[in-house]
């Protein structure tokens, strides 16, 4: 979920600029899965590489380990399905997203879903970062709470350097909105969305990270790994700015913790990374709030767990299940 869709979410619209008054209930709802899937696809959405077989991380020795680059490396330790839940004030309130990502050699798809009889939420995005030179393709998210419906749908287009929106909310005071088209520069920031932007933090954080190793999977032989220039000082940057779009821009500066922490996940204690980040550039008006996570470098980055406050209240979302057939223990 965008660092910003966590709060977008609480709209349960991906613009930053609509705003409501729902109630908290689907308010956790959309939040969820802007997660993944609460930070993170319509079910009939086709991905654009729909004949490609996904490739997960226990199919990595079928490949050709010595050709993968960092960005593949990555891939590998981000591919696979993962269950997050969501807590307000620390007490579970029975909302679950799943995420899906698949990798078919060349591009990711991301997918996430939250579906509850109040409030349901789909994003998919596809994005592709070979030896970590990282683009965001396309994102599509749209879901539904009482009164509210939406769908929206960005492209980027990297010929005309432009970026493409189309999308509709319909709220109470607005039955009958129509679509509407917006087209907006694409400069050099870093366009991330809610999925996408775990790979663009891991590609900088590994890259900058002199103990890149810890990002990937533990099968894997060290001597295929990147190898990485010894360091004094620490190497991770204090600060890392990411670009969220849809009908508007917004900017948001991410800060590092250096410091590493454990966190027991699927039966497995491993260590993460905290990053918190703030809004610093956005249209007057929309809805942006500092949100904290805690990453795996062993999980290709993605987050076991993330924080936020709703209305003055601490909502968390924890990452429950991997893959694997144990629930995670935070």
């Amino acid at each position: 979920m965008i660092t910003t869709e966590i709060c977008r979410a609480l709209c349960f619209s991906q613009s930053p600029a609509r705003k409501s008054n729902l109630g908290a209930l689907w308010l956790i709802a959309a939040i969820y899965l802007q997660l993944g899937a609460g930070l993170v696809s319509a079910a009939d959405i086709q991905s654009t590489n729909q004949g490609a077989k996904p490739i997960f991380a226990k199919d990595l020795f079928a490949l050709d380990l010595f050709a993968l680059d960092q960005g593949s490396l990555i891939a590998h330790a981000m591919a696979g399905s993962w269950e997050y839940g969501v807590y307000l004030l620390g007490l579970p309130v029975g909302l679950k997203a799943r995420v899906e990502v698949q990798w078919d050699g060349r591009q990711v798809k991301a997918t996430s879903q939250v579906q509850h009889f109040l409030a349901a939420n789909n994003h998919q995005s596809v994005f592709s970062f070979p030896n970590c030179d990282y683009r965001l393709q396309s994102y599509q998210n749209s879901g539904f709470s009482p009164g509210w419906r939406f769908a929206d749908a960005v492209v980027f287009d990297w010929l005309e350097k432009k970026i493409r929106y189309q999308g509709i909310t319909q709220g109470p005071k607005t039955p009958d909105a129509q679509p509407q088209s917006v087209t907006l520069p694409l400069d050099d920031a870093i366009y991330v969305d809610k999925l996408s932007q775990f790979a663009a933090l891991a590609c900088v954080l590994a890259k900058n990270d002199k103990n890149t190793k810890q990002a990937l999977p533990q099968n894997i032989p060290s001597s295929i790994l990147p190898s990485t220039s010894p360091s004094t000082s620490p190497s991770i940057p204090l600060s890392i700015r990411l670009s969220y779009v849809d009908d508007t821009i917004g900017r948001y500066r991410f800060l590092v913790d250096q410091s590493a922490a454990q966190m027991s996940v699927a039966g497995q204690t491993i260590s993460v990374i905290k990053v918190q980040s703030e809004p610093y550039d956005y249209v007057q008006g929309s809805v942006h709030r500092r949100v904290t996570y805690w990453l795996a470098p062993s999980l290709g980055y993605l987050p076991v767990k993330i924080s936020t406050k709703l209305s003055g209240m601490k909502l968390t979302v924890k990452m429950l299940k991997t893959s694997g057939p144990q629930p995670a223990m935070l």
